[in-house]
């Protein structure tokens, strides 16, 4: 992990705790995903103070080569995954960007935005299946810091799943943009045209920080 974390996760022995839960992940015979290399790139990208907007999600991708560490984002040689193609849909809706032909939003998190899971990993094929592994704890521990150092943070929150995650924070922010999930089950039903992307820049404008170039 990123050296530049370091400060954040030793106030509660986050560190080791997520190298206990990484062994305790991977030493199964199973297939894991995203692969144990990729498991913790997002914070190879992005350092605690670079964060500006945080955007919470569940489960990582849980069929072949979809997964590469980052909340919602997937790898390029794979097929579109529908939620994020449903991402994608109100990207263009919002703000006219096409973003259709990169599955990959690393750009998106060098710019600020934490797109992070409450579970970093899963069994192929058997979604929630590290639900109760451990790694909730530790994401909430990791958001409660940011949010301690930083109150302006803007939480995007997709669904009543990560509504609940925020809430149970112990520090939170006063930037809060709240919809649907843009799951197929859910994108018809209060994600379409609720325009996050201009509403995320808007705080970050009216904060004097630099708006998300959403194309990258």
């Amino acid at each position: 992990m990123n050296s530049k974390w370091n400060s954040l996760l030793t106030n509660k022995n986050l560190s080791k705790r997520i190298e206990e839960l990484l062994n305790k992940a991977y030493e199964t015979k199973k297939t894991i995903y995203p692969l144990r290399e990729d498991c913790l790139r997002l914070f190879d990208l992005i350092s605690p103070k670079e964060v500006k907007v945080v955007i919470i999600g569940q489960d990582p991708y849980h069929n072949p080569k979809q997964a590469n560490g980052i909340a919602f984002s997937a790898n390029n040689e794979i097929k579109t995954p529908k939620s994020l193609i449903n991402i994608f849909k109100e990207l263009d809706s919002d703000l006219n960007i096409k973003h259709y032909d990169n599955n990959d939003l690393s750009g998106w998190v060098k710019q600020g935005v934490l797109l992070i899971n409450t579970c970093w990993t899963v069994i192929e094929n058997n979604p929630g299946s590290h639900a109760k592994l451990g790694w909730q704890e530790i994401v909430s521990d990791i958001l409660s810091n940011l949010n301690k150092n930083n109150p302006n943070l803007v939480y995007c929150l997709w669904g009543n799943y990560a509504k609940g995650v925020y809430e149970k924070l112990e520090f939170k922010t006063s930037n809060v943009i709240s919809s649907a999930h843009p799951s197929p089950f859910s994108y018809l039903k209060g994600f379409k045209e609720t325009k996050p992307f201009s509403k995320i820049n808007a705080i970050l404008l009216n904060n004097d920080l630099e708006p998300i170039d959403w194309s990258k």
